[in-house]
């Protein structure tokens, strides 16, 4: 048994070393594209170019890779381009190109990335307050990572948790699924993440009234902002709601303080417009809380035109509202309703609950024929509100929950199926063994079969070259023959004819010495005439090398005349067939008839040109056409141009097919001696 576990070990081995050398090439085609992949995708980090060319470029990676046979390298690539297009805010080709990768890590069975999957999907529900589902994601991402026992992730995802919980009024589950977070990156010294969990848990207990907690709470996470080196506004953030705290224990002075240390920032209006706003807004509310109104409504104006700008519905609602309250305490009654009601129906488009039950409260104080109205509805309100947070909380429960059985059924399952799965392990195994040994006859013989095909090929043309070497022997003899006629015979016969009229010239008739001398001069022309066509015979009769390029230019002929397309052949006449391989000759001549074939097949060509051409070290091979073409990029290679291509690399040489549609084809080849 141990023999036949290393016999297997070896021939698979074996078979890995084969299969690493054939695809060296495919490498570094496939290292080319994934550098431009890399590149596109850093273009579409660079901020300095608009929005527009940054996905047209992201979307060049996407097309790129979509082409890469690697699975696992395509998945890499997926992931990464589905978060780019969600810092774009590209949302339909985010939901695209995540739903891929997320379907081929569940293939790859690749947790790591489909956690990371489940992240930037989280991640982008929640940008939209989609916040159940976001949950959702974000919860089966934070398993996935604890399984990996990566605590860094695992943790991140826990307090991306904890702040839709506290965002949906689950103040307890935050504070727990907090604490959770704060137990997996305090050991790690992540000091952002760490800021933004103690913030959170800031802010959940300003929520539960629970102050003094709340601003310890706040001050720790000033801590760990002050200890992190990337620039941000998380300072000004904790400040911020470091002086809503002192507003909401009415400690007004020391709120200020915060609110106007925060806005000292220079450049914060500008980098962080939303967070810029709320200052300004409750710089102002605390202001006319200490009966200090100048520059009050300026305040609160510049907050809200910054808040219109941006579209920040919820700011909105609140910026009015505290309108609303400076205008009735100074007893400017229309101003006042109208903001109250402008913040109510922009807290009921935005479903902002807090704010509407806030906007009721002064309703009924300012609008009295209606008060009956606004406490039923407020009631109404308060008693939704009061189900739907319970809902929620039950809803993250059971998110919680379900996941949880669903991971401890399909471990069961796991368990189960153990053995059914070796034992079919086994047989898969097993099974692999017979077809790669089976597969590697079938090579063997293929293998078996080029070769006695290759050898039958040189038979072949040996016997075809010899057939032509016979008839351009028998030519060249017909040609000598020729020439020794006239020269022997002819041409002996002619002088004889102008000795004999030299010597009747002598005669003294002036007629006769006229006619004669005609005739030696006509005599004298056919003389030159016969000389010159003996010569030309004479030579063509030692020319060695017309077999070959003849064999050539027989195919053509016969081929055009038979398909009506006219032909032109161009051989490099200082090529020394005879001292050129066999081997070499047959593939070259079985390559333009493969050539030939598919133009007659699929061209329409008028005319094809061939030439033949040598540098000493290479022969140079060009077949063009004036047909229709075909487009190179999108078909692909068929019988004819496989078997081109094959015997071209047999020879070591190289193939280029250039075409285009309606501009005819290109083939050219280049041999090595």
């Amino acid at each position: 048994m141990k023999h036949f576990y290393l016999y297997i070990l070896f021939f698979i081995s074996s078979m890995t070393v084969q299969s690493m050398t054939r695809t060296i090439n495919a490498n570094e085609d496939l290292d080319e594209q994934i550098d431009s992949i890399a590149i596109w995708i850093g273009y579409s980090k660079n901020n300095d170019y608009e929005l527009k060319r940054r996905i047209l470029y992201l979307n060049k990676a996407y097309k790129s890779t979509l082409q890469i046979k690697n699975d696992s390298l395509k998945n890499k690539y997926l992931s990464k381009i589905s978060l780019r297009f969600s810092k774009l805010k590209d949302s339909s080709s985010f939901r695209n190109v995540n739903k891929i990768s997320v379907r081929l890590s569940k293939k790859l069975g690749d947790s790591v990335t489909l956690a990371n999957n489940y992240w930037d999907l989280g991640a982008f529900l929640s940008s939209y307050k989609v916040n159940d589902s976001a949950y959702y994601y974000y919860y089966h991402s934070q398993k996935m990572f604890k399984e990996a026992g990566d605590n860094y992730s695992s943790g991140r995802m826990l307090l991306n948790m904890a702040i839709i919980q506290s965002e949906n009024r689950d103040y307890t589950g935050s504070e727990v699924t907090t604490i959770r977070a704060l137990e997996l990156l305090e050991p790690l010294g992540k000091n952002k993440q760490l800021y933004s969990c103690y913030n959170n848990l800031g802010v959940v207990f300003n929520e539960l009234h629970e102050y003094d907690k709340a601003m310890l709470y706040h001050n720790k996470a000033l801590e760990y902002q002050s200890q992190n080196d990337e620039e941000s506004i998380d300072r000004e953030n904790t400040l911020n709601n470091i002086g809503v705290v002192y507003a909401n224990i009415e400690q007004y002075e020391k709120a200020i303080n915060n609110y106007t240390k925060a806005l000292r920032t220079r450049g914060l209006k500008k980098l962080k417009p939303p967070l810029y706003a709320k200052l300004l807004d409750n710089l102002a509310y605390s202001k006319f809380k200490l009966n200090d109104t100048v520059g009050v409504v300026k305040l609160f104006e510049e907050s809200l035109h910054i808040r219109d700008s941006i579209n920040d519905v919820w700011g909105k609602s609140m910026n009015l509202l505290h309108m609303a309250e400076y205008y009735d305490t100074y007893n400017d009654t229309i101003k006042a309703f109208e903001a109250v009601k402008e913040a109510k129906d922009l807290a009921e488009k935005s479903k902002n609950y807090r704010d509407l039950l806030k906007c009721l409260i002064l309703l009924y104080k300012l609008d009295a024929p209606n008060k009956d109205q606004y406490t039923t509805r407020y009631l109404a309100l308060t008693e939704t509100l009061q189900e739907e947070e319970r809902a929620i909380r039950n809803k993250f429960a059971r998110i919680q929950f379900e996941t949880d059985h669903f991971i401890e059924e399909n471990e069961t399952l796991s368990e189960q199926n153990r053995d059914i799965l070796i034992v079919g392990s086994i047989v898969l195994v097993l099974g692999m063994l017979i077809y790669i040994i089976r597969d590697q006859r079938l090579k063997n013989v293929r293998l078996k079969l080029e070769k006695e095909q290759q050898l039958a090929n040189e038979e072949i043309y040996n016997l075809m070259l010899t057939q032509q070497n016979k008839i351009d022997e028998g030519k060249r003899n017909e040609k000598k023959r020729m020439s020794e006629e006239l020269h022997d015979g002819v041409l002996g016969n002619l002088y004889g004819i102008k000795m004999n009229l030299a010597v009747l010239n002598a005669q003294n008739n002036a007629d006769a010495v006229i006619k004669r001398e005609t005739f030696i001069e006509g005599l004298s022309k056919v003389i030159d005439e016969i000389r010159n066509v003996s010569h030309e015979l004479h030579s063509n009769a030692i020319d060695a090398n017309v077999g070959y390029v003849q064999l050539i230019e027989d195919l053509l002929s016969e081929k055009s005349a038979l398909h009506g397309y006219s032909f032109e052949l161009l051989a490099d006449d200082t090529i020394k067939w005879t001292e050129i391989k066999g081997d070499i000759k047959m593939n070259i001549y079985r390559i333009i008839q493969e050539s030939v074939q598919n133009i007659n097949k699929y061209a329409k060509a008028n005319n094809l040109n061939v030439s033949i051409n040598s540098d000493g070290d290479f022969i140079y091979l060009s077949i063009m056409d004036d047909g229709i073409g075909f487009n190179t990029n999108t078909n692909k290679d068929g019988i004819g141009i496989k078997n081109i291509r094959s015997r071209v690399e047999r020879l070591n040489g190289v193939v280029e097919f250039i075409s285009e549609l309606k501009k005819g084809t290109t083939i050219n080849i280049k041999i090595p001696f």
